[in-house]
């Protein structure tokens, strides 16, 4: 991306996001959607189309949150990456008219994507900064640069959280701190990660155990549930990260997870 070109081009980032569709005075706020095909039925039932992007109905909570939609299967080495749309451009209309109930496209509003690879029998492989859909920019009229890509764009959804500058001070949370919501939060990210510990790269495939993979809070505030603000962490680095953890996972319950989780799971 060059240097002197910005990724968007509104004074500040309040009117990009009210242009978006986001009511800053009640923000729905960002929420790491777990990356899936979709057909016709699926774009018909679940997906709605403005002027302002794609958003998906969140049946979790009943709530429009912007995705972006691209190719699921792609010649990476003869075409390079398949580009991401975020309008209801020529290309997607084009599928829908086609009346096929193939799923062709995959949705998602996180970084990296998942791409079945064509050049190599199918197999999924993750890439990042899509580029972006040339129709789709033309109908957004100037609002991003030409040379945004799709880690770019995530990052933009992710600033959704622009009025969690502070958390209101009436926000429910349970016994121990955490937002009503952070069990389905905690899930969603652990998924989205594969339950693969983002600090020493265990990967845990086993249903049975992946309980022992936890969602941590980099900054410590329960609250702030943005995903730039997550970790996913097996037990024994989540009880290491400070000493305040240390003394947390030295006792009671967490003491013999973490030691039935060692026993398991023993270091390398």
């Amino acid at each position: 991306m060059a240097n002197d070109e910005p990724i968007y081009k509104f004074e500040g980032l309040k009117s990009l996001l009210r242009s978006m569709g986001y009511r800053l005075d009640k923000a729905v706020g960002y929420k790491p959607l777990k990356i899936e095909d979709v057909d016709i039925n699926d774009i018909r039932k679940n997906i709605k189309f403005s002027d302002k992007g794609i958003f998906l109905i969140d049946q979790t909570d009943d709530q429009e949150r912007q995705i972006f939609l691209y190719k699921r299967n792609y010649h990476l080495a003869r075409y390079g990456k398949p580009r991401f749309h975020i309008r209801k451009c020529q290309t997607i209309q084009d599928f829908i008219n086609s009346g096929t109930f193939k799923s062709e496209y995959r949705r998602a509003n996180t970084e990296p994507v998942l791409v079945k690879d064509m050049d190599s029998n199918m197999r999924e492989v993750e890439v990042r900064n899509l580029p972006l859909c040339k129709y789709c920019m033309n109908m957004a009229l100037g609002e991003y640069s030409r040379s945004m890509t799709s880690a770019d764009f995530v990052k933009i959804l992710q600033q959704a959280d622009d009025s969690y500058e502070k958390a209101p001070d009436n926000i429910e949370v349970d016994i121990l701190g955490y937002t009503k919501d952070w069990a389905e939060i905690s899930l969603a990210y652990r998924e989205l990660h594969e339950y693969t510990c983002e600090k020493c790269g265990l990967r845990i495939t086993n249903p049975f155990d992946q309980l022992f993979m936890q969602t941590h809070h980099r900054n410590g505030n329960k609250t702030d549930n943005r995903q730039s603000n997550l970790q996913c962490l097996c037990i024994r680095c989540h009880a290491s990260i400070d000493d305040r953890h240390k003394a947390n996972f030295a006792r009671g319950g967490n003491r013999a997870t973490l030691e039935n989780f060692n026993t398991k799971y023993p270091r390398e």
